[in-house]
């Protein structure tokens, strides 16, 4: 058995880990706590919550968005990853694994486009969603814009949106669909299901 603790950036994602990951990841005897850091992310905050949660769990990750990461490093992903990888002490990085999703939450209820009508109920929903991944070449690649990040391209065409309930709820049935099509996602979660202790 392992105990996962997940710095998650606010509630969305807490619901997201305890409605849909934590039942998968159970199932590998992996066992969730998302902890909130309830918003403005930044590398300093991480460092001071990583510390804590490094005494409390036999191994950490993050979730984060690159999208509105609070003065965050130059560069992409990855190097926002390795910066936060670079806060733990060496003989702890074993039992850490970082992860940023590019660019923000919502490109997992984008790579659900059929899922995303059905939760939100707007007929066509699917086929705009779809025009909008194609476009950019794919859910993990919707930019991280002011008015092209993923949450307000969806609110433009779903008004009714509420990132809270609607996107762990999309994603209860879509998760092996999101996975398929954001291979970041995917890889960081396949990672997290093989933790041994």
């Amino acid at each position: 058995m392992i105990r996962l603790g997940i710095s998650v950036e606010g509630a969305t994602e807490r619901e997201f880990v305890t409605r849909v990951l934590a039942p998968v990841l159970a199932h590998n005897n992996v066992f969730v706590y998302p902890i909130d850091m309830h918003g403005r992310v930044s590398l300093e905050r991480v460092e001071k919550e990583l510390s804590k949660l490094l005494a409390m769990f036999d191994h950490v990750t993050t979730f984060y968005d690159f999208y509105g990461f609070h003065k965050r490093p130059e560069g992409s992903v990855d190097a926002l990853e390795a910066a936060i990888n670079d806060l733990i002490p060496a003989d702890k990085r074993h039992r850490f694994t970082p992860y940023v999703q590019q660019y923000e939450f919502e490109a997992l209820v984008l790579a659900v486009p059929d899922r995303a009508e059905s939760v939100i109920g707007i007929n066509g929903l699917g086929d705009k969603i779809r025009q909008i991944v194609d476009q950019c070449g794919g859910a993990e690649q919707v930019n991280d814009g002011y008015e092209t990040c993923p949450s307000r391209r969806i609110k433009a065409i779903a008004p009714q949106y509420d990132k809270k309930f609607h996107g762990p709820v999309t994603l209860e049935d879509g998760l092996q669909e999101a996975r398929a099509a954001c291979p970041r996602f995917d890889a960081w979660l396949t990672a997290i299901e093989q933790l041994k202790k």
